[in-house]
């Protein structure tokens, strides 16, 4: 939808018309509307108008005319029409090489061309254009939409706009995956830069004179440069992404390209709205499976291998059970906008945390199996036996870094079971890893990463903790420490435990605990006051360090 002066003079009332300037750059000289205009210029004219005059004011003064001709080049106009006969009767000189200078054209139309007609000849094709332009797109959104409808796959979309506007489009999800695109060579390439190196190349559009553009981003490679358009569903979370591809030295966008890219992420947007109902139908066995294995509640193995065939997963690879629970869940969602329920929004938060393990699985091109239980994140994650703890540790790494830029707030802490004999153990590993993550949590770890096989100890201590004359012991040590801690908020439990970690060195501790050293020496006198013990004999120390831990897995309340 581009009206240019070429076609202006193509109209039947410019036929008396005579270009006197840049007639080779007519077809250059975009039109967006039509004006009669004398002196002054100043604001009045804007860029891209057809500026029509009489010349009323410079009859007499040709030095004038020629500064009125030069403000409307200087003002942006695309073209100049002078009315010759009463008051200009040539185009001097000077005006003519300053038109030639600046490519810029300028018409002499004979007196008895009313300007009237002009303006309504002009107007009239604009008008047509626009609704030309109008029925054009909106064509083009009925026509995605009915793909969409109808069935169709992302490629078949992206072809259908990349042939309205003459360029290579790619639509990706939300991590760069290809969903569709009209050229399928080197996808491979493609889809690796788009999940990994774009988001180091966006930036933001400078070309701001359309609405949409707002929401455009602009990446610049080796490769070529692409804009990106957002694809966004109702609830304003992003779904993925429309790629446009760049022709060379291009910066900027036309309003009917604009328009057309915003019809396609709305399609998109649909698109991603129906295959994710479908995903959600499947998800929902899937999760219920993947409970149904933690739990031990399939009958036999056959029916369990057969189940997770029709499923898509493959039980008779070696798999560890992974617990997540992420903290703060109810803090987060009262600092949020309320649009749901508290349920509503932890299904919904459920949904991309499953879709992160996939995906994080994915990378380490590892098998994963997973659902959300009770606040629980519950993965099932194939490893080699040769390298588990390598593989385990890179997936909640990458896994916790797509949380920390998802879900910022959201903090996991994680138990791992241990690898069973039997290859139809998940059951055995969920408990495993479901006590790493109690003990975890108990022991306040600050690694947020528990593996069973780390727990001998804790496991020990828990058990010893369930005999009524050790209760009795430990409390007789640990409560009047915990209570004056509780009064005086001095924290004399920590205190003994990193003095013990310190080897008993009392300036090493002091340091440590940013304490004077006569500050120390107070505490562990005040320790020893409350306890009864002393700190020089070795079995009383043991046994306010055995009290402490197994304190630190079964607080006070709960022995």
């Amino acid at each position: 939808m581009v009206l240019t002066m070429k076609e202006i003079m193509e109209l039947d009332i410019m036929e008396p018309a005579v270009v006197k300037t840049a007639s080779a750059h007519l077809d250059e000289q975009m039109v967006e509307w039509v004006s009669i205009t004398e002196a002054p210029v100043e604001n009045f004219v804007r860029k891209n108008e057809m500026v029509l005059t009489t010349g009323i004011s410079y009859a007499d003064t040709p030095h004038q005319f020629y500064q009125f001709v030069h403000d409307v080049i200087q003002s942006g106009a695309a073209g100049l029409g002078i009315a010759t006969g009463k008051y200009i009767y040539e185009l001097c000189d000077r005006c003519i090489e300053l038109g030639e200078e600046y490519e810029f054209p300028i018409l002499l139309m004979p007196w008895e061309i009313r300007f009237a007609d002009v303006t309504q000849a002009i107007t009239q094709r604009i008008t047509d254009l626009k609704q030309g332009y109008l029925f054009e797109l909106q064509s083009i959104q009925q026509e995605l939409l009915s793909m969409v409808l109808e069935g169709a796959p992302l490629s078949k979309l992206a072809s259908h706009v990349a042939n309205h506007i003459q360029a290579d489009v790619y639509m990706t999800d939300l991590y760069g995956s290809i969903k569709g695109t009209n050229n399928d060579k080197e996808l491979t390439f493609w889809e690796s830069f788009f999940s990994r190196e774009v988001e180091d190349l966006v930036k933001p559009l400078e070309q701001k004179d359309h609405p949409l553009l707002v929401k455009v981003e602009l990446i610049e490679s080796e490769k070529g440069a692409f804009i990106r358009l957002p694809i966004i569903q109702s609830n304003n979370l992003v779904q993925g992404y429309v790629y446009k591809r760049l022709a060379e030295n291009q910066d900027t966008l036309s309003a009917s390209v604009c328009v057309t890219l915003e019809h396609t992420a709305t399609a998109a947007a649909f698109w991603f709205l129906k295959e994710n109902a479908l995903l959600e139908a499947e998800s929902k066995v899937k999760n219920h499976f993947v409970w149904e294995l933690a739990k031990d509640q399939i009958e036999s193995n056959e029916l369990m291998i057969t189940r997770a065939r029709k499923l898509g997963y493959d039980l008779e690879l070696s798999y560890e059970a992974i617990v997540g629970y992420p903290e703060k869940m109810k803090e987060i969602f009262n600092e949020e906008v309320a649009q749901s329920s508290y349920l509503e929004w932890t299904q919904s938060m459920a949904h991309y945390i499953e879709e992160e393990v996939n995906h994080a699985a994915q990378s380490i091109k590892r098998k994963a199996m997973a659902t959300f239980q009770a606040n629980q994140v519950i993965i099932f994650l194939e490893v080699p036996e040769e390298a588990s703890r390598e593989t385990i540790n890179s997936f909640l790494d990458l896994l916790n870094r797509r949380f920390a830029h998802l879900f910022p707030g959201v903090h996991m802490m994680w138990g791992i079971g241990d690898g069973s004999d039997s290859i139809f153990s998940f059951s055995k590993s969920y408990e495993q890893a479901n006590q790493a993550l109690d003990i975890g949590q108990k022991r306040r770890d600050l690694t947020r990463k528990v593996f069973y096989s780390e727990t001998r100890v804790d496991r020990v201590l828990q058990a010893m903790a369930n005999y009524d004359d050790l209760k009795e012991v430990i409390l007789s040590v640990i409560t009047p420490l915990y209570k004056y801690d509780q009064q005086r908020n001095m924290d004399l439990i920590h205190t003994f435990t990193t003095y013990h970690r310190n080897q008993s060195k009392v300036s090493l501790t002091a340091r440590v605990l940013h304490l004077h050293r006569q500050s120390l020496l107070y505490r562990l006198r005040k320790i020893e006051a409350l306890t009864g013990l002393s700190l020089a004999n070795p079995d009383d120390v043991f046994l306010l360090e055995l009290s402490i831990r197994i304190w630190d897995l079964q607080p006070v309340s709960e022995l």
